[in-house]
């Protein structure tokens, strides 16, 4: 067994955290000795005029000459034709005669199988921390990586090849992401025009993109819009508010309750002040009423009421919704 670092290739199939089950009859996948088992795979596409691939192939056939001799030549050439190299030609022929050019990513490429029945860790270049590493859904199809790991032959003179586990995967470079499925354009596009229900909305309100609404601010959830007070008063455009930092192990903020939906031009007219006591005879002072004094709950997530006002909720919100009582 030899450990191994590729160098940077673009992550064309599979899935760095969703371990698989079944295999491609849709028939759950058992070890040798009939044992239900996983597998995490992943194909990396990498240039061939890349020498760095040159070096990583080269590092490949030396452990198939080590682990399988019997297989290979005086000139270190394998001699078996069906060896399991694990690797694709991305201008050949898949095993269902398709032409591989045509898998986004493939064209001028060698394509390395990795798998392992374990989750590999990921992280980003140049982080390498345990507490760094990424979160599930960080490393996406399209994006390019670097992936460690080690190498050994199967022991399986019948079928001989070489086993390729994936470790470690660094995510290096962002890249276009490759989706797979049917073009949502082509699907909805060919599909005739569907009629518009009575009391439908031509443009769904409260999405970004709609022309009712302001673009939703990423970060900020949907929620139902809270009933409008009838009494308005008109106001200048509040000035734009810097978000807070929010810390990284801090759960997402509650959204406001108006977020997603169309701004109001105005905003509820100001409380008129508390009326003042009654002076008591020979007291000499005027008392007022007392401020309340606001207490955030445990439902508020660790955020400041300044925080949750500044992005868009009010005083009456937060009491409404549990996030803050008043004393």
């Amino acid at each position: 067994m030899t450990s191994f670092v590729t160098p940077v290739g673009r992550l064309v199939q599979g899935d760095c955290y969703e371990a698989q089950t079944k295999n491609m009859q849709g028939q759950p996948l058992v070890t040798r000795s009939g044992n239900p088992t996983q597998k995490f795979f992943i194909a990396v596409a990498f240039p061939k005029n890349d020498p760095g691939f040159a070096e990583f192939y080269a590092q490949m056939v030396a452990q198939a000459r080590a682990d399988f001799p019997q297989f290979f030549n005086a000139k270190g050439e394998c001699t078996h034709p069906k060896f399991a190299w694990k690797i694709m030609d991305g201008d050949g022929i898949d095993d269902n005669g398709k032409p591989n050019a045509n898998k986004t990513g493939f064209a001028g490429h060698w394509v390395v199988k990795f798998s392992t029945i374990f989750a590999p860790q990921t992280y980003a270049k140049d982080k390498y921390d345990p507490m760094q590493m990424l979160p599930p859904g960080s490393i996406k199809r399209g994006y390019f990586v670097r992936v460690a790991g080690d190498m050994a032959g199967n022991g399986d003179p019948n079928k001989p090849g070489l086993y390729l586990n994936q470790k470690q995967i660094e995510l290096t470079y962002l890249g276009d992401e490759i989706v797979s499925g049917p073009d949502a354009a082509v699907v909805f596009g060919g599909a005739p025009a569907p009629a518009m229900p009575a009391g439908a909305i031509a443009t769904p309100i409260g999405f970004a993109g709609s022309p009712q609404s302001p673009a939703i601010p990423p970060g900020v959830g949907w929620s139902a819009p809270m009933p409008t007070p009838t009494a308005t008063v008109a106001v200048a455009p509040a000035p734009a508010v810097m978000q807070p930092a929010r810390p990284a192990a801090m759960p997402s903020m509650p959204a406001s309750p108006t977020s997603g939906f169309a701004v109001a031009t105005s905003l509820p007219a100001p409380a008129q002040p508390a009326a003042t006591i009654p002076t008591a005879p020979n007291m000499g002072f005027v008392q007022q009423a007392a401020t309340p004094q606001y207490v955030m709950t445990a439902a508020a997530a660790g955020y400041t009421r300044e925080q949750l006002i500044a992005s868009g909720w009010t005083d009456q919100q937060l009491v409404a919704q549990g996030l803050m009582i008043a004393q």
